[in-house]
């Protein structure tokens, strides 16, 4: 049973709605990454599903936020 790391396709949209529903408790999740994907510095490679025997049993999303920090 390897585990295979790779970026996101788009027939894997209901397998990653799926484990971070699970993952989170809570239906919002899934339509989270949705939205996220549409985000313009939204990049694809940077989304990535861990499978094992075809099944996706996890899900990493990297967006670029910019954060400021106030430093006191």
């Amino acid at each position: 049973m390897p585990l295979t790391i790779r970026p996101e396709t788009p027939s894997d949209y209901p397998g990653i709605t799926e484990v971070n529903e699970l993952a989170f408790g809570q239906p919002g999740e899934g339509k989270l990454v949705e939205k996220l994907r549409e985000n313009p510095k939204f990049v694809p490679e940077l989304s990535l599903v861990a499978e094992i025997d075809g099944k996706i049993v996890a899900h990493i999303l990297f967006l670029a936020l910019r954060h400021s920090l106030w430093i006191r």
